[in-house]
This record gives C-alpha cells, structure tokens and sequence, in this order.
C-alpha cells in the first residue's frame, strides 16, 4: 500500500479533498496538522521549501495544493 504525508490545517477545503481523493484511491495517509505544532510547521518548510498547504508527501515527492493539475500530477504518480 502506498503511504502519504498530507500536511494540514483545520478547515482548510483543499487538505480535506486531497485527504478523500487519497483515500479514495486505498493510499494510506499520515496526516500532520502545522497549526498544532511549530516543529511540524518547521519541518514542511524544510522538505518542501514553502509554507502553503495543503502539501503532500509520496516517496521524495511533493504535491502542493489540491486543484485539477496537482489531481493529475497524482494520478500519475499513483498510477490510477
């Protein structure tokens, strides 16, 4: 089964479709919330360079936000 990081934040509609799109296609998700820890914060501008979210994490690569392009970036990488 293939495992994502998906960096988060309460609320936010783009983490929630990403969260369900992932689920969706049986990848199990990991999810770090960076408004409850500054070391989580820290740690996805050192990994992806950028403080956006949502972000997610698939084997070294990383996927920012949630719209049609990075849906089939995805894809591509998930190979559905």
């Amino acid at each position: 089964m293939v495992k994502a990081v998906v960096y988060t934040a309460p609320e936010c509609p783009h983490s929630k479709k990403v969260k369900e799109f992932l689920s969706g296609n049986s990848v199990e998700i990991e999810e770090k919330c960076v408004f409850t820890s500054p070391e989580t914060l820290q740690e996805l501008k050192e990994l992806s360079g950028q403080m956006a979210i949502p972000v997610t994490a698939i084997d070294g690569d990383f996927f920012s936000g949630f719209d049609r392009r990075t849906e089939r970036r995805l894809k591509r990488k998930l190979g559905v």
